[in-house]
This record gives structure tokens, sequence and C-alpha cells, in this order.
């Protein structure tokens, strides 16, 4: 889906480092669940910013954290086939990726995402998940923003 560009100036801080990480079971998992394979570590992404702050995200999609993990270290698949994330950058110029808000009443991130048909000036905005939109950054080697709205507590 496609959006118009906000006229509201935010500030933004650019991606330096992106670790994959995962969180380990907390003090209230039992040994029991831990055992039976009842708990499934859940990925998550830490980017370090320009500024010296950590942006975290949690609940990322396990195949999205792998690819993620991948690219981050060079890794490259057999399989000649593309995915939608190796498609885009195919057919189109991405041209940033600002992960700058909140889906309403909910507390998931959202990223806009800034792509240009190759041999045409107009950028289109779209809204997509945030760990996808990395993994497009990613595979497109593109810069990744974090919206200062996001880090900062509203006053």
């Amino acid at each position: 889906m496609e959006e118009k560009s906000s006229s509201k100036a935010k500030e933004l801080h650019k991606v330096i480092k992106i670790d994959v990480l995962t969180a380990s079971p907390d003090i209230f998992t039992t040994e029991e669940e831990i055992n039976n394979a009842q708990f499934t570590e859940i990925p998550l992404l830490n980017f370090e910013l320009e500024n010296g702050e950590n942006f975290l995200m949690t609940g990322i999609p396990v195949s999205i954290a792998v690819d993620i993990a991948r690219r981050l270290n060079g890794i490259e698949g057999t399989d000649a086939r593309l995915t939608i994330g190796e498609l885009v950058p195919e057919i189109c110029i991405v041209e940033k990726i600002t992960i700058d808000s909140i889906v309403p009443y909910s507390n998931a991130y959202q990223a806009s995402v800034e792509i240009r048909l190759e041999g045409f000036s107009e950028i289109h905005h779209f809204q997509m998940i945030p760990s996808h939109a990395t993994l497009l950054a990613l595979i497109a080697n593109v810069d990744i923003f974090v919206s200062d709205s996001l880090i900062q507590p509203p006053e």
C-alpha cells in the first residue's frame, strides 16, 4: 500500500550496525518447559545508531532473522530462486528505509520504504514490517534510519 510522504519533520538517526540476537528463557520459564521444547528462543534485532544509542526490536520472524544474519555474515545461499526481498531491488531502486512509527492500537513498529522505478524520478512511499524492510535494505545496500520519536519517550 503506497502512502504519500508526511510533511512532519522527524529527526532521523542512521543505523551503523545491526546484530541479530535471541532472547533466552526468563526466570518464569520452568525447566520442564525448556526440556520439553515448549520454549523457542525469540529473535531480536539490535540497531546501533550513529548517536551512540541502541534501538531494539522484538518478535522478529525466525526466517527473516536467519536471512538477516546470513546477509550480515556474508553467507550466500545456493538457491537461484529469488525471494520477494531479492526481487524488489531487481525491478526498482530502493532509496531509503526508515523505521518511523508504531502501528495504531498496537505495539508493532512500522517502516517507511522509499522506492523509485528505474528510469523515473518519482519516489513512491510504502509501509512495511520493519524486519522485512531491514532485510530489503541489506539486500539493496541502502541506509536504514530510526526516527527520534521511537527512541525518545514522549514528553
